[in-house]
């Protein structure tokens, strides 16, 4: 042991909390008169010793500064500069925007004439529809630099349209009196942005192969192929092994955008896309560089042409993880940058030439009024010859919204932080919520949906208490997850569980939809959790009011306005599995309409309603088909309305409860079917 003295340990007389430069300057003057107290003295402003005092603690000050600054700037809280603020919003998982592209709803107008074949059923003709590809380009009149691109199918050759649909008498025969012309209406989104091209030359490969667009401002990477055909896909993160592929109708095998369910109509639900997933090992990332560039990365492998391989191969190069031992299915030489399906990472292309489509565009300037987007620039026709495209006009009924400059520092740091929490994956029962909600309509128009635990009944009802359940146990099979949905038909109608005539419960999930929901949720589930998909229930209710008008009002109009209050207050946006109705806040609601002075009453009810002052029945049948009891689960037998769903008893509610309709105890939701039909009132 070598010997040390005590000096050596001795703590001397510095002071390390001074952080700015008169801290550091006082350290600096009282160290030298404690320990050179003879050797200088002279400590006046002037003097050559303070100025080298002064320099040192110049230097201690930027020091400390630079230090502390770096310190804050790698935490995403306190980080100012944008560039460190965009790399720590990087490493958790979010995507800083280049640009906020404007969103809007074109409306498409064919006129076509009629079919005349049969003159007891006139038609519009639908094969003079053309059928436009995405990505059809709208300028506006007040600017031609903004340019507008569809991003799904405009359909004239279908009988309906997903939700947009409109078909209206336009023209007569002189002669015969009859339709010879129909004009058609399609809506459909579009963004702000113009697509470019630009093809890149690639040479001998290279890992993490990083391309950068020349442009900025650019929104996203619409298509990318190589020279040999092959498409490459974007995915989140290069570790991602599977993107979604949503195939349109007209390339699926089906004759409509339109699915048909289970013991009901078809041309009911419309699912104009089937939703799959495929293994890839084609992909890349964008990035955003400092310079508001946008930069495609590709991963750290090669696929050579011709070369096979062999069964147990294994990436060498697995995201940072080394495994102790020796592993006995390794090929003794193996290229790293060899990839093959089991690629982790991803391709990088190689002696091919990439061409790369992208949208350019966006910003505040984008959001144009209504009525601006009047012109189609070159549209692309699917199926066919342009037929009537003279006929063929576009109009933006609404004002564009949306597009917005680039994200600011406070922007990508909240984003960036509710990003983490997230985490992209499905846990708790609102994960599922508002994941099944986040599913594009165009696989399936979801209106409302619960989840919950699978109950222990439902699972050994679906196995039907067979052996199965076990071997299904043991490899993690058994749904647990139970999803209760209820979507839109085409004309905004909930489609739920109903019964027919004969008391045959009518499941209305469409095979498509239920398939195209679990490849969707296949991405964010947990690897132990299994879903079952049921179809929710509807109960379907009409209103009795009675309202007093003021003196000089003229009663027809308020009873009018009345109806639309009502109306307004049932909408399906608002309602919700289990979701309490106060009629007393309806009340309120009709109080506040122009020409009411007071209400009698609000009623919710399903049958009959004969208990007025004049004893006179405001409904004449009841509102329900063949209905379920949920008080013995009998069935009701009954002259009801054929199309209506539950038989629910509001009644009891009016002298219990005080008017506060509490839900079913079956996951149901209330809905105003035909509120024309199903809104009787007066006013006195």
């Amino acid at each position: 042991m070598m010997p040390y003295s005590d000096k050596e340990y001795k703590v001397s007389n510095v002071n390390y909390l001074n952080k700015d430069f008169s801290g550091f300057k006082q350290s600096l003057m009282n160290y030298a008169k404690t320990y050179f107290p003879t050797s200088y003295r002279d400590f006046n402003e002037t003097s050559p010793g303070m100025m080298l005092i002064e320099m040192s603690a110049y230097v201690g000050d930027v020091l400390s500064f630079y230090i502390d600054q770096q310190y804050r700037e790698m935490m995403l809280p306190l980080s100012e500069e944008r560039r460190n603020v965009i790399n720590s919003a990087k490493t958790l998982g979010y995507k800083t925007q280049a640009i906020f592209p404007a969103f809007v709803e074109l409306t498409f107008k064919q006129t076509i004439s009629s079919d005349t074949t049969d003159v007891n059923n006139i038609v519009p003709n639908h094969n003079q529809g053309v059928v436009i590809d995405k990505g059809a380009q709208v300028t506006a009149t007040s600017d031609s630099n903004i340019i507008f691109e569809t991003l799904d199918i405009v359909d004239f050759r279908t009988t309906g349209s997903y939700g947009s649909d409109s078909v209206v008498q336009s023209g007569f025969d002189a002669t015969s009196g009859l339709v010879n012309e129909y004009t058609i209406t399609r809506k459909v989104k579009a963004v702000s942005g113009e697509t470019k091209t630009k093809q890149f030359t690639i040479g001998t490969p290279t890992k993490f192969k990083k391309l950068t667009l020349p442009e900025t401002n650019v929104i996203e990477v619409v298509s990318m192929t190589d020279s040999n055909g092959n498409k490459w896909y974007e995915v989140d993160y290069l570790a991602q092994e599977q993107v979604a592929i949503a195939t349109h109708y007209t390339s699926d095998n089906r004759d409509n955008a339109f699915s048909l369910s289970n013991n009901t109509p078809q041309n009911i639900l419309p699912i104009p896309y089937s939703l799959e997933y495929i293994r890839t090992n084609k992909r890349f990332i964008t990035e955003l560089n400092t310079d508001n560039t946008t930069s495609i990365v590709f991963g750290n492998g090669i696929l050579r042409s011709g070369q096979e391989l062999s069964d147990g191969f294994l990436q060498v190069e697995q995201v940072g993880i080394n495994v102790p031992g020796n592993p006995q299915d390794l090929q003794t030489s193996i290229d790293p940058l060899l990839g093959d399906e089991y690629s982790t990472l991803g391709e990088t292309p190689t002696h091919t030439i990439l061409t790369v489509k992208y949208r350019v565009g966006g910003g505040v300037t984008t959001n144009v009024n209504s009525g601006d987007l009047t012109t189609v620039s070159s549209p692309t026709y699917i199926d066919g010859t342009d037929i009537g495209s003279n006929t063929l006009t576009v109009t933006n009924e609404i004002p564009a919204a949306g597009g917005a400059p680039y994200e600011t520092v406070d922007e990508i740091r909240h984003r960036a932080m509710a990003h983490f929490t997230t985490q992209r994956r499905c846990v708790t029962k609102e994960d599922y919520e508002a994941r099944i909600m986040a599913m594009p309509a165009q696989f399936g128009n979801i209106a409302k949906v619960y989840v919950k635990r699978e109950s222990v009944d439902n699972i050994f009802e679906q196995y039907e208490y067979s052996d199965q359940i076990m071997e299904d146990f043991l490899t993690g099979e058994i749904p647990t997850i139970a999803i209760y949905i209820i979507s839109y038909d085409k004309n905004r109608k909930f489609v739920g569980e109903t019964y027919n005539d004969n008391g045959t419960s009518i499941q209305n999930i469409p095979t498509l939809l239920e398939k195209n929901l679990k490849e969707y949720l296949n991405q964010y589930r947990l690897i132990t959790d299994a879903v079952s998909i049921y179809q929710g229930k509807i109960i379907n209710f009409g209103v009795a009011f009675e309202a007093v008008a003021h003196k000089h009002a003229n009663n027809q109009d308020v009873k009018l306005r009345c109806i639309q209050k009502i109306i307004d207050y049932f909408r399906v946006e608002k309602m919700q599995f289990k979701q309490l109705i106060y009629t007393t806040e309806l009340e309120y609601e009709l109080m506040g309409v122009d020409g009411v002075r007071g209400i009698n009453y609000v009623e919710l009810t399903q049958d009959k309603l004969s208990d007025l002052s004049d004893n006179t029945e405001i409904f004449t049948k009841p509102l329900w088909s063949m209905s379920y009891s949920y008080s013995d689960g009998s069935f009701i037998s009954g002259t009801g309305t054929t199309g209506y769903g539950y038989q629910y008893d509001f009644n009891q509610f009016y002298t219990e409860h005080n008017g506060i309709i509490h839900p079913s105890e079956e996951l149901s939701v209330f809905e105003l079917k035909n509120p024309k039909e199903n809104i009787k009132g007066r006013v006195v």
